[in-house]
């Protein structure tokens, strides 16, 4: 049983919930922060937390860590959108909701890494943040997205490839602190589309799978092993990374 504390922003989440329910019986104190709490585990802590609120979450964070300790490990789940996210496609976005999603989004992710990190210097710790695929290609052919509920996103690529640069920065910076910073970039995830709706559009995933190597979605839970694997102590020396796990679908 690990001592050391994580704190888990997001862990109400499809993949935050996963992970903090793998992870339960590996630390002894583990704080979900999140709006909602939907987690039964008597070993989870919930604290609710608006990560959009940027400038409360230095001081809510300070209160956060005089309760349960300091930081060893933290990581990032979360996505704070706004209610129009679905609306972040080149046609229909609006400036107001491209920089709201900016700041909420990648501001948010940004500002909360650099808290953590800097109360991990005295005695190092492991930062993981969650990115996607998109951080580093483009949808392969627009094709994907024809006679389907879905559209592309101008926001959501510019957000995930900044995490990518803030990582990069961070691991460098941080890593004479005894600090490592990693990024998880899944695909396609089984489970709700953030925005759009509770179910996947079968047409997209017909069309998506066709360029996956192993011609299945991924599970919200083979992210969540990733994520253990790298906060764990097996994890010494990967740091700066943005680590695909997409079932081929880069390659393809």
């Amino acid at each position: 049983m690990n001592n050391d504390v994580i704190y888990v922003i997001g862990g109400s989440g499809l993949i935050g919930r996963s992970f903090v329910s793998k992870v339960a019986s590996e630390y002894q104190t583990i704080v979900n922060l999140d709006l909602v709490n939907n987690i039964s585990l008597k070993k989870i802590f919930f604290e609710k937390f608006d990560c959009s609120d940027l400038f409360k979450i230095e001081n809510q964070l300070y209160k956060i860590f005089k309760k349960y300790g300091e930081p060893k490990y933290f990581v990032n789940c979360s996505y704070p959108v706004t209610k129009d996210w679905r609306k972040s496609n080149f046609k229909s976005i609006k400036i107001k909701s491209f920089i709201t999603n900016l700041n909420w989004n990648l501001g948010s992710y940004s500002w909360t890494a650099k808290i953590f990190a800097d109360r991990m210097k005295k005695n190092g710790g492991k930062i993981l943040m969650l990115g996607s695929i998109y951080g580093s290609l483009v949808a392969q052919d627009n094709n994907l997205y024809l006679k389907t509920k879905l559209k592309e996103n101008m926001t959501y690529p510019i957000i995930k490839s900044g995490l990518t640069g803030l990582c990069r920065q961070m691991a460098h910076y941080y890593g004479k602190y005894n600090i490592q910073v990693n990024i998880v970039s899944p695909g396609l995830i089984q489970g709700h589309v953030k925005g759009v709706s509770k179910k996947q559009d079968k047409k997209f995933i017909k069309k998506y799978l066709s360029k996956t190597s192993l011609k299945r979605i991924c599970k919200p839970e083979e992210v969540a092993n990733l994520i253990s694997f790298l906060i764990s102590d097996k994890n010494s020396y990967i740091t700066g990374q943005s680590i695909i796990i997409d079932g081929g679908y880069s390659v393809a």
